[in-house]
């Protein structure tokens, strides 16, 4: 009776600092750092109860999260570039993992677990506001960007997924409606609101986000069971799309400048090149997570005229990161880090096909597929050109990927 009593109690816990992190996530870093380190402490407790009252579960999961943080231990013990950065990028990859892979070991409640979805998607509400304050109104910003997110690409990736997210929630109110539900207030406001991170998408101006968000939103309304609304959805989508065209909104003026510079992929072939070269300096377990910064031209010339070939400057460029998740585990993590990169895009996917069945249970079951879809298509697809999974919206492609296995499971066990 006084262990489970306990086990009630630090349930109770681990939801408290599950939420407040969820909400500090997108707004506040300090206070997002320690909730987080509570949720985590609170599931680890958990663990120990489970493991004591003969509660053991293991499952494919499970093996692929230990995998992933396996061989980046290995990448960061053993880095090329060694007494860097590797243990500070080691310790961000590896929070945003521990989220994802306590989150899926976890049991919760229906209306845990659509609490937990609705508050996710919700926390965006007042940084993005702020965010647009600061942009449109004050010009305090250069670009729309999302307080605790930070740099404009970040603040992009992790819109995405938001959007995704409550696209799913907008649809799952028009697949599972009651009488007149599709009509309430509350659904309209749901529509207004993926609509308003659609447009905020285009004011952000990554071309790499945006294009990852048509596509989910096209693929996400082409489940909807209502031909009326599928169609309605789609074509203001594209009315967005052909108005930001016509207009000439700062998004279309980029990729027009940029094309008349010579220059659609922006200067990221010149990345690219640095992080092909540079994976010849540690093969197999990589530099180091983090540790991309500290490559230096010299380092590359010598690379290059070793082989004999002529070294040509211009042909690379040095933005601080790599520009594409790909390339970010090639560098970092080696061949081991870039193939368990693939594997777990592959397994993630296969996953999501297999259970799709299950997105027709219940509106739950659908909101929380589909904000896996959504990390899913923001982490790999973003992830060609821009570095995905790491920081605010790791943590968060994580937290949705957490919420579904558990879900998941809760559903195969009922």
């Amino acid at each position: 009776m006084s262990s489970t009593f306990f086990r009630n109690k630090v349930l109770h816990l681990d939801l408290i600092m599950l939420s407040l992190m969820i909400v500090s996530l997108p707004s506040l870093e300090a206070p997002k750092n320690v909730f987080l380190v509570g949720f985590l402490i609170t599931r680890v407790i958990s663990e120990v109860i489970q493991f004591k009252q003969g509660i053991k579960q293991w499952k494919g999961w499970d093996l692929m999260f230990l995998t992933i943080i396996l061989t980046a231990l290995l990448s960061t013990v053993f880095a090329g570039f060694s007494g860097l950065e590797e243990w500070k990028g080691y310790k961000v990859f590896l929070t945003a993992l521990l989220t994802g892979w306590f989150l899926s070991r976890a049991h919760y409640s229906h209306n845990q677990y659509r609490m937990i979805f609705l508050l996710t998607v919700l926390a965006i509400i007042p940084p993005l506001l702020w965010g647009l304050y600061e942009y449109l109104i004050i010009h305090s910003k250069k670009n729309l960007e999302i307080h605790s997110v930070g740099h404009v690409n970040h603040s992009a990736i992790y819109l995405t997924i938001i959007f995704g997210a409550t696209l799913g929630w907008f649809i799952s109110r028009f697949n599972f409606r009651k009488k007149n539900e599709a009509t309430q207030l509350k659904t309209i406001l749901i529509g207004i609101m993926s609509f308003t991170l659609f447009i905020a998408l285009i004011i952000g101006q990554s071309r790499g986000a945006f294009g990852v968000a048509v596509l989910l939103g096209v693929c996400l309304l082409f489940l909807v069971k209502d031909m009326k609304v599928r169609v309605i959805g789609i074509v203001a989508m594209l009315l967005v799309i052909i108005s930001s065209m016509l207009l000439e909104s700062g998004i279309v003026q980029k990729q027009i400048n940029n094309q008349k510079s010579d220059n659609v992929l922006a200067y990221r072939d010149k990345v690219w090149n640095v992080s092909i070269e540079a994976s010849r300096f540690s093969p197999l377990l990589g530099i180091g997570l983090s540790n991309w910064h500290f490559i230096k031209l010299s380092q590359l010339q010598k690379t290059v005229e070793a082989r004999g070939e002529t070294f040509n400057a211009d042909n690379y460029f040095f933005p601080g990161h790599s520009h594409s998740l790909y390339f970010s585990a090639l560098v970092e993590r080696g061949i081991v880090g870039l193939i368990v990169t693939l594997i777990f895009m592959v397994y993630w996917l296969y996953d999501l096909i297999k259970t799709f069945k299950w997105t027709k249970k219940t509106s739950t079951s659908y909101m929380l597929w589909a904000g896996s879809l959504s990390a899913w298509a923001a982490t790999f697809g973003i992830g060609l050109v821009n570095t995905t999974f790491h920081h605010e919206h790791g943590i968060l492609a994580c937290l949705f990927l957490g919420l579904y296995i558990s879900y998941k499971n809760e559903l195969k066990q009922s």
